[in-house]
């Protein structure tokens, strides 16, 4: 009997291994080539068209750069580059890539893809149709960086970085370092395509302008905002440092602030920030809604800053308010000038009062109205002192 069963569960074993399917899509890692970023320029010569440039890793070349004098890197043969790219023109994303894989002799590989940078020109189109090509790609990370470029996307692919023979990887290391965003995954291609079919808020890329010749990185300039998924413009400077105050996007941060009585600037290092919001009559004309944000951090110095007393701190804590305030309402407004939610207010209609929620469509003709109430209040802390400052109301009509 024991011998039957043995039989029997050699059997089994044999049938089931005759299922196994194995990896019947596998390639080859030679016969592969590998992506690490890619760029999407408006066509030179057909306004609706794309050039799409691709990044391919040439592993055989990865060695570390030898720099001269100056810093700059000394392979410029393009024989010796670490990396290849390979550029062509389409009506879409779609044809681009298969121009592309028709050029080179390996198949195209985005599972190792690090960022992806668009043109301006071609995210004011709208990147619906742009991204279902990569999005709907199983291969492809929805945690990959996306940006948009005032010049053209095609440098940045190209640039070699002087520290690291690897750029891709280069890049989005000194992006997560430049980056001071809580919730880095809204300025992915996933976070991008979620806040995409959210109610009540827009989507938001991060913008760069250019590249930096120190280090062969592109600059962040601020946020490239969104209305749907068309490019309506910019948050520059401190428009961005208001709306990452307002959205609670800031993690640790200095912030330089001017002297109460004009006379040079102090710091203030920001180790947390949490916002609230509530908003208030959504059916009325013009909707009312009130910001709280709250500041903790710690004043490290500058000329007006010179005594522990109590009257001081409180004289610099309603400077930093004020300031801060002015910012926070300032972005607010540029946000409903150029009529994009990326504040989230509408989110909060959507969440707290869903019989006044009419659709996205509706809420972007009722933002540019609505009234918003900043208030700030700070926590700061200086010299082993620890003071708490009175709320600050300031009215920012829109």
């Amino acid at each position: 009997m024991t011998r039957c069963r043995a039989w029997l569960y050699t059997i089994i074993c044999f049938a089931l291994a005759g299922l196994v399917t194995g990896c019947w899509d596998g390639v080859e890692l030679q016969r592969r080539a590998v992506v690490l970023m890619m760029a999407i320029d408006p066509a030179p010569d057909h306004p609706d068209w794309v050039v799409v440039s691709v990044q391919i890793a040439r592993p055989q070349r990865a060695q570390p750069p030898s720099t001269g004098g100056s810093g700059s890197t000394s392979g410029g043969n393009k024989e010796d580059r670490p990396i290849a790219v390979v550029s062509r023109e389409g009506r879409d994303v779609a044809e681009a890539l298969q121009t592309i894989q028709l050029a080179i002799n390996r198949v195209l590989f985005f599972g190792h893809l690090q960022a992806l940078v668009i043109h301006e020109q071609v995210a004011r189109r709208g990147l619906a149709a742009v991204l279902n090509p990569v999005a709907q790609s199983r291969v492809v990370r929805r945690q990959i960086w996306m940006f948009v470029s005032r010049e053209r996307a095609e440098q940045v692919v190209n640039a070699l970085p002087v520290l690291d023979v690897i750029p891709g990887m280069h890049f989005t290391n000194l992006f997560r370092n430049q980056i001071i965003l809580r919730r880095q995954y809204d300025a992915t291609i996933g976070g991008f395509r979620q806040r995409l079919v959210t109610p009540g808020v827009e989507p938001y890329l991060l913008g760069i302008d250019g590249m930096d010749p120190r280090l062969s990185a592109p600059r962040i300039v601020g946020l490239a905002v969104f209305a749907d998924d068309r490019l309506v413009g910019w948050l520059p400077g401190d428009d961005y440092v208001g709306w990452a105050l307002a959205d609670s996007q800031f993690p640790r941060l200095d912030l330089t602030i001017p002297c109460p009585h004009g006379h040079g600037q102090f710091v203030v290092n920001v180790t947390r920030v949490r916002s609230r919001l509530r908003v208030m009559n959504p059916d009325a004309p013009r909707p009312k809604a009130v910001l709280h944000v709250h500041v903790h951090g710690m004043i490290e110095g500058g000329p007006c800053v010179q005594k522990e007393r109590e009257a001081d701190i409180q004289v610099l804590s309603r400077q930093v308010q004020q300031v801060l305030a002015k910012i926070i309402g300032q972005s607010i407004q540029k946000a409903q000038h150029l009529g994009t939610d990326v504040f989230g207010i509408g989110r909060q209609v959507y969440r707290m009062h869903p019989s006044a929620w009419h659709g996205d469509a509706a809420w972007r003709q009722t933002f540019p109205r609505l009234r918003v109430i900043v208030q700030v209040t700070t926590r700061l802390d200086y010299m082993q002192t620890y003071r708490q400052s009175a709320l600050l109301y300031v009215d920012h009509e829109g």
